[in-house]
């Protein structure tokens, strides 16, 4: 990579960082449909040509920044193999965790009203996806329709404690939280009934 290119890409990242912090300025004062590049691109303080070199419109450029917290949440969850989520939780929470807390002003938008509900379905489909096979694996003593609901109730519960978590700007560390979360998780998946 030559010296040229590497600057390009230093500027790139840049544009979008700034883009990006923008965005997640004006996602707290409004909804995502009310937006518009001449806004993001002035309170960014670029011109809208900068803007429409990297994305389509305001939802693509979304769906850009939602894309690439989805394949980098997915690289962290993917160290995890079912057999140590059989044994504990907590290493996996405690990722998912620390990933929330490294990107909490994007999470914290997103998840708000203005945000996009996309972004929380997402999230339920990734914890959903990573822990199914890994809990459906432990045997748990319950009926299947009764399993489901146990499952929905953890999922919905770990969604709704990161949400809870950013709007409490993450006063928490991510260590507390991962074992709060694993503690529910137990009582609720793996109690006697």
């Amino acid at each position: 990579m030559t010296t040229t290119e590497k600057k390009e890409d230093r500027r790139v990242r840049r544009t979008k960082k700034l883009l990006t912090q923008a965005l997640t300025e004006l996602l707290q004062e409004k909804q995502i449909n009310e937006i518009t590049v001449k806004e993001l691109t002035d309170l960014a303080d670029m011109n809208r040509g900068t803007f429409y070199l990297h994305y389509k419109d305001i939802f693509d450029m979304l769906e850009k920044i939602e894309d690439s917290l989805f394949a980098a949440l997915n690289a962290i969850l993917a160290i995890h193999s079912d057999d140590d989520m059989m044994s504990q939780t907590k290493p996996m929470l405690l990722d998912l965790f620390s990933f929330v807390e490294e990107n909490q002003e994007m999470c914290r938008v997103l998840l708000s009203p203005n945000g996009d509900m996309n972004f929380l379905h997402r999230l339920n489909e990734v914890i959903r996806d990573k822990s199914r096979s890994a809990w459906e694996g432990m045997h748990i003593q319950h009926r299947d329709e009764e399993f489901d609901y146990h499952y929905s109730f953890v999922i919905f519960g770990c969604a709704g404690l990161i949400r809870a978590w950013v709007n409490r700007n993450c006063e928490e560390s991510p260590v507390q939280m991962a074992e709060l979360a694993d503690s529910m998780i137990r009582q609720g998946l793996f109690s006697e009934t």
